[in-house]
């Protein structure tokens, strides 16, 4: 009897969720292998960059304590229109340092217009990047420094600062990629700090060295993206409210008359940001703008939220 037995084929309803299995693995192949085109597509893109337009310099010295006897630089700088300056900024925090890269601005400036600076971590030397700004957050958000269509985008300033990092706060943004690229390092920063505490933007102008005094996860209509248009008491007031909700511990002083630069970007849960907030211990440091100081909460935060429609697993860790 068993010898009569005869093979059977796959039923109709065998075949249907066979086709629908194989349907949804090529999906997934391609998505998958899409999201690793454009991983390589903006490594490659930046690498090269970083490569050909800039180059560390033949000697750096090693960092030397400040000397808190000398006295604070005596700068003139050039007043902004309808405004007026200083005549003897107070500098007193002055931790001066070797820059750890030259750029070559006019051959980038070819290339994109829109280049305010470059950034470098020295916690985490792949944080070497481009930084644009344009009229809007928008465009950057999915466009990389040479214009290409990729998720990754670019490092950009918001466009509500004025570009050149002389307002007393200037918001940075990148995304958090899965492959760690962009900012998707930012949030190993904590553990690095005691002996990496410092970031750069590098400028035109001049190299600009920063002190990180806070890193937290915030809310994305925190505090933290209130912008200021002058120094103050109440920028101060700001400074010391980010300090003291930061998970590394510092004693980092803060003035009315200091700079800072927060690094922004997403996390896994599309409520919050991951920031890191540094301020300007350069001698060199943005010329001046003495203004009204008016807070402005800018829609700013508003602008890496479409992360979470692209869905956070394909793209993050």
């Amino acid at each position: 009897m068993s010898g009569d037995r005869k093979k059977r084929g796959l039923g109709p309803v065998s075949i249907v969720v066979l086709i629908i299995a194989c349907g949804v693995l090529g999906f997934s192949i391609y998505k998958l292998a899409g999201c690793g085109i454009g991983y390589l597509k903006g490594q490659k893109e930046y690498s090269n960059l970083a490569d050909t337009y800039t180059s560390k310099p033949p000697q750096s010295r090693k960092e030397e304590a400040p000397d808190e006897s000398a006295s604070a630089p005596e700068l003139t700088p050039t007043p902004a229109p309808g405004t007026s300056v200083a005549e003897k900024p107070p500098y007193p925090d002055i931790e001066d340092a070797d820059p750890p890269l030259t750029v070559n601005w006019e051959e980038l400036k070819n290339i994109n217009e829109d280049i305010v600076g470059w950034l470098y971590v020295d916690g985490e030397p792949s944080i070497n990047y481009p930084i644009c700004q344009e009229a809007d957050n928008d465009y950057y958000l999915h466009r990389t420094f040479e214009k290409q269509d990729l998720f990754s985008g670019a490092i950009f300033v918001d466009y509500h600062n004025a570009g050149d990092f002389t307002d007393p706060n200037t918001i940075v943004y990148g995304h958090n990629m899965r492959d760690g690229s962009m900012f998707g390092k930012l949030k190993y920063l904590a553990e690095k700090y005691e002996e990496h505490p410092y970031f750069w933007i590098l400028t035109p102008q001049g190299d600009y060295r920063y002190h990180i005094y806070s890193i937290m996860s915030t809310p994305k209509d925190s505090e933290v993206y209130m912008l200021y248009s002058g120094n103050g008491d109440e920028f101060l007031k700001w400074e010391q409210l980010m300090q003291s909700r930061s998970e590394v511990k510092n004693t980092v002083p803060l003035f009315e008359s200091d700079y800072a630069v927060v690094l922004s970007t997403c996390t896994s849960d599309s409520d919050y940001r991951k920031v890191v907030i540094g301020k300007c211990v350069s001698s060199k440091r943005p010329v001046r703008r003495i203004v009204t100081p008016t807070p402005v909460l800018p829609d700013a935060a508003e602008y890496l939220d479409d992360d979470a429609a692209y869905g956070y697993d394909e793209y993050y860790e």
